[in-house]
């Protein structure tokens, strides 16, 4: 605690003197109360406070403000005084004491305190140091906006070197430090997440295939895939969220499964001893069919969250579909020129046997313990069907940002040792005229008050828990009137200033005003508005009153609460009710708005996407038994996936909600294939198709795992939760199709009925 005033001076002097292009960084600097350099503005207004206490104190404590004008009590502030003068700081407080020797200060000031703060300070102490000593909080005003960050990056890196070599830790928040750090941060997990999930793929494919140059050609189709989704959006987009930058790690995963599938059926085609041009038109048309399907389910839910509200959601659908569009014909269009290239270039290239996973025991299974397969797969979606329902939505906004990064510790650490309350809601009243507003702004008051009473509200703050209004002044001058009634105070300030030794002259305008307590009457509130406005507390009226520059007043309240005691819903009517002009605002207001929109947005998804998936399913297969078997793994998949996330604690939030739309589209891939190539009646020849159809669909989860679900390892929230419900749903949907739709396909097997 000793360090904190004196290491806080020193870095707010660094921090003073710091530049930016030759211009002061910050606007201001400001960790104490008051500005010492002001002391001439304070002993202004405790001259005005000490005469006005209508305006400042509260009924019940009008005895005290008249029992320090009692002689003995005189004489002991003033001895206080005498003390105060003749110390070193004496000269400092010259002015003070000459405002008001008798310290009536100490009763206004704590109330003024109060309603300035908005973080639970020590009340002993002068500058913004927290209750238990630990945490003083300073307040930078940067000269310019976030908006230009070159300016942010030197002011950062500025910062940075001011706080070196200090003997107490300092951390920073705001958003000029999100803004450059958090970035930094956010862009190097994602980076970091998209160079991994590329080496995996590309890992996986060179281990399966043994072959360079379609492995190198992945990266090329890629890239063709996220350079045109990039400029096609950004014919109607001027920026990208951070989060929608995350839509590369999606493509890696999702662009490579065509070059997967495509060039898995021209190697098994070609192992088979088919010519190149067989194989080749069997991998493009027929297979090429197949994957055309796949694409199109896949980014048709995804261009449907479009009609999403939520910006991040809107600009990853669109940049995540047009992606798999373009990854789709980069691949048609680069992998058979490449293909022939190969054949002629390495005319005695071998085709060996490719892994099968273990897929062909899979099918035997499946035929052989069908029913033991089929009831199996049931069971456990039905179990995780069950888990599904203890599902919760996530709708802390702060639980999605980085979890490591300065800024989010640093606001941690202020509701740790600072905040008033967990949670707090704004409530403006707003007008032109500032009488009518203040008038308004008590309606507001009372109603707070009572919420503050029943204690669903932990406390609130306003301009009216400062400054009495017109009702309160009329009863604190009457008992003042009351206490006065049998004396004469200023005749007994003057003889006690005369009993210690002081020049009474010197006091004259104290006196007189003394004299006029008697017969107080109310003061304007705006005419005191303007008098605490002038002085160094000025912090009281611009928290709570601001005029734009339109000239209209916003007069705002701050209630702070913990939870669901608070009945915000009710509150909200009440608030309508008393003044109808009234607007609020707070994080769960907020997070209730975005999580109405987030769902909204999701049933449409759901209805556009799913229309449109059921819709390229009908079209490509001739029965129905193809479009169920393409949507049954993927429906016990998204089960599973909530199912899977409730055992595991996780939940449900604004951004990861996305994936139950677009797994939609991705999942129906897997039973698609397997069904399009081993389904109907067959022998040896359906399980030879099975197993390179299923080794295509097992290879293109594992690379949408490694794209997706690299997020999943990122230190954002948001993107963390996308990664962990696409693993959890790619996985199981994989599962399913790969082990249950076999099982099902055998009750079509010739001799069954």
């Amino acid at each position: 605690r000793r360090l904190l005033v004196p290491e806080a001076e020193a870095f707010a002097a660094r921090l003073q003197a710091l530049q930016v292009d030759g211009q002061p960084a910050f606007a201001k600097i400001t960790y104490r109360i008051y500005d010492p350099a002001e002391k001439n503005a304070f002993a202004d207004f405790l001259a005005y406070a000490a005469l006005h206490p209508q305006l400042f104190l509260g009924p019940d404590e009008t005895e005290n403000f008249a029992a320090r004008f009692s002689p003995p009590n005189a004489e002991r502030f003033l001895r206080r005084a005498t003390t105060e003068l003749a110390s070193q700081a004496g000269m400092g407080m010259r002015d003070i004491i000459a405002a008001d020797p008798l310290y009536l200060r100490e009763l206004i000031l704590p109330r003024l305190k109060r309603g300035s703060q908005a973080l639970d300070l020590d009340p002993a102490s002068p500058y913004f140091l927290s209750r238990d000593g630990q945490v003083l909080i300073m307040i930078a005003e940067p000269a310019r906006p976030v908006q230009n960050m070159a300016f942010a990056r030197k002011l950062v890196a500025g910062i940075d070197r001011a706080r070196q070599g200090a003997k107490v830790h300092i951390s920073c928040t705001g958003a000029h430090l999100s803004a450059v750090i958090d970035e930094k941060v956010m862009k190097g997990n994602i980076i970091a997440s998209i160079l991994s999930s590329l080496v995996i793929v590309l890992g996986l494919f060179y281990l399966t295939y043994r072959r360079v140059l379609p492995t190198l050609l992945i990266p090329l189709i890629l890239f063709c895939g996220v350079a045109l989704a990039l400029g096609t959006a950004g014919l109607f987009l001027s920026s990208v969220n951070i989060i929608s930058f995350a839509f590369t790690a999606l493509i890696i995963g999702l662009g490579t499964d065509y070059s997967i599938h495509l060039y898995d059926r021209f190697y098994s085609e070609r192992y088979a001893g088919r010519s190149t041009d067989e194989a080749l038109r069997l991998a493009v048309v027929h297979t090429g069919y197949g994957v055309f399907t796949a694409a199109a389910t896949t980014a048709l839910p995804f261009l449907a969250l479009a009609v999403s509200d939520v910006r991040a959601l809107f600009e990853l659908g669109i940049l995540v579909g047009l992606g798999v569009i373009f990854s789709l014909y980069a691949t048609f269009f680069f992998l058979p020129p490449l293909l022939l290239y190969s054949e002629r270039r390495f005319p005695n290239m071998r085709y060996t046997p490719l892994p099968t996973f273990a897929l062909g025991g899979v099918w035997n299974i499946a035929h052989r313990h069908g029913r033991l397969v089929r009831w199996s797969a049931t069971l456990v979606t039905l179990a995780l069907f069950g888990a599904a329902f203890a599902i919760s939505f996530e709708g802390e906004l702060k639980n999605l940002q980085p979890r490591h990064s300065e800024a989010f510790l640093t606001q941690e650490k202020i509701e740790r040792h600072l905040s008033l309350s967990p949670r707090q809601m704004l409530v403006a009243v707003e007008g032109k005229n500032l009488p009518d507003v203040l008038a308004r702004g008590s309606r507001v008051e009372e109603l707070a008050e009572k919420y503050r009473r029943s204690g669903e509200i932990s406390s609130f703050s306003s301009l009216g828990q400062v400054l009495n209004d017109s009702h309160l002044q009329e009863e604190v001058a009457r008992r003042l009137s009351r206490h006065f009634a049998a004396a004469s105070p200023d005749q007994e300030l003057r003889n006690a200033l005369a009993r210690s030794g002081f020049d009474t002259t010197q006091f004259g305008p104290l006196i007189t005003g003394v004299a006029a307590l008697k017969d107080a009457h109310p003061v304007p509130l705006a005419e005191a508005i303007e008098r605490l406005s002038a002085s160094p507390l000025r912090g009281v009226v611009n928290r709570h009153l601001i005029r734009d520059a339109g000239g209209n007043y916003h007069l705002l309240f701050y209630l702070f609460y913990k939870g669901e005691e608070f009945r915000q819903d009710t509150f909200l009517r009440e608030l309508a009710s008393a003044a109808p002009e009234a607007r609020a605002t707070s994080v769960d207001l907020v997070s209730n708005q975005l999580a109405a929109s987030v769902k909204r947005s999701f049933a449409w998804g759901i209805l556009l996407g799913g229309a449109l998936v059921l819709f390229l399913l009908v079209s490509h297969f001739d029965s129905l038994a193809g479009v169920l078997f393409s949507l049954v793994p993927v429906m016990a998949g998204v089960v599973a996936m909530l199912g899977i996330m409730a055992l595991t604690s996780q939940r449900i939030n604004f951004m990861n909600a996305m994936v139950l739309v677009t797994i939609l589209g991705m999942g129906s891939d897997y039973g698609l294939h397997i069904y399009y190539r081993a389904g109907g009646p067959g022998g040896d020849e359906k399980r030879t198709d099975f197993v390179q159809a299923g080794r295509a669909v097992f290879l293109s989860a594992l690379t949408t795992i490694a794209g997706f679900g690299s997020l999943a390892f990122t230190d954002y929230g948001a993107m963390s939760s996308i990664g962990w419900a696409t693993n959890y749903g790619v996985g199981m949907t994989a599962l399913l199709a790969l082990v249950a739709v076999p099982a099902f396909m055998a009750l079509m097997s010739p001799g069954r009925k």
